[in-house]
């Protein structure tokens, strides 16, 4: 593999960067096709990449049936010529409903992908955590113990398929879902074996995180860079409490509101080389973002893994 064109690129931009392997959500870059916005992250400089299957669908007007060695061939030539990898295939499907239909479909959907990932080279697929409600709706009813008991038995059953594939489930809890705290998040991870993405926090940052890597951090295989801010509205959709205000999400180092550097020091000593996918950046801010997790990389002057 290192005598390839696309090996050599990418052990240098690990080399480079040195902590982290930088990538992007597809679906933060400008409008394209899949194909463009590959090509897009690669011009841009990022290693990998996050893909989301539903935006995999809508580009290619398919459904999980569409996902055939063909396409998988063809997003490979396009990766390999972009110099850039999938880090996560995103899946985000409700595991914790409590209407067994839709449950059976989207264990459905988890397995077409945990497959489609195979046919891309192995990557992994991510998940977020649900919520314990058909309409996936935000309501108090996602901190029960019978929350967390319905997402568990949801994603022990999808891992299963995981195992029986040779595939790999990440899961991203999220202060919004079912898994929002680092010992909730502890607790899955000692009944089903599961891997993660690092998790969004936002109250008491920090210490979150702190908590967060120390009870978990053995499990993490990928990150997610982003910052945030709170802003005087509760009127438009997004993450609200209650208090009249809510939390936009921004890419790492746009608002300053959440340091993110600690977290790429703990993987320039547990895991160098991990893939960092910016999250919530915009077009405009993409490459901000990058430089942004270069410099952090580069002060955490962390030695490096070969692909």
């Amino acid at each position: 593999m290192a005598d390839t064109p696309r090996a050599s690129t990418l052990i240098r931009d690990v080399n480079n960067v040195g902590a982290i392997t930088p990538g992007v959500r597809l679906h933060d870059l400008p409008q394209g096709t899949v194909e463009e916005r590959i090509r897009m992250a690669g011009e841009l400089g990022f290693s990998c990449i996050q893909l989301p299957s539903k935006v995999l669908y809508a580009s290619m007007g398919i459904d999980r049936g569409g996902l055939t060695h063909e396409l998988a061939d063809h997003l490979r030539a396009v990766l390999d010529e972009a110099g850039v990898s999938v880090a996560v295939l995103g899946c985000y499907k409700n595991l914790a409903t409590p209407d067994r239909q839709q449950l059976m479909d989207n264990i459905a959907e988890y397995e077409a992908c945990l497959n489609f990932a195979q046919m891309l080279g192995g990557c992994p697929v991510g998940t977020e955590t649900g919520r314990p409600n058909a309409q996936n709706r935000v309501a108090d009813d996602r901190m029960t113990d019978g929350a967390l008991e319905a997402f568990t038995d949801g994603l022990a059953r999808v891992c299963d398929r995981a195992e029986a594939v040779g595939g790999q489930i990440l899961i991203e809890p999220g202060w919004n879902e079912t898994v929002n705290t680092p010992d909730r998040c502890r607790e899955v991870l000692e009944r089903v074996s599961v891997s993660l993405l690092h998790p969004s926090v936002v109250d008491e940052a920090q210490e979150i995180t702190a908590r967060m890597l120390y009870l978990c951090g053995s499990k993490i295989r990928a990150l997610h860079a982003k910052d945030f801010e709170v802003v005087d509205n509760e009127d438009e959709a997004g993450w609200c409490d209650g208090t009249g205000s809510r939390l936009v999400c921004h890419g790492v180092g746009e608002t300053g509101r959440y340091d993110f550097e600690p977290v790429v020091a703990w993987a320039a000593a547990a895991c160098p080389g991990i893939p960092c996918v910016v999250e919530n950046s915009v077009p405009s801010t993409a490459a901000d973002c990058l430089a942004t997790l270069e410099h952090m990389a580069a002060r955490c002057g962390a030695p490096h893994c070969e692909l």
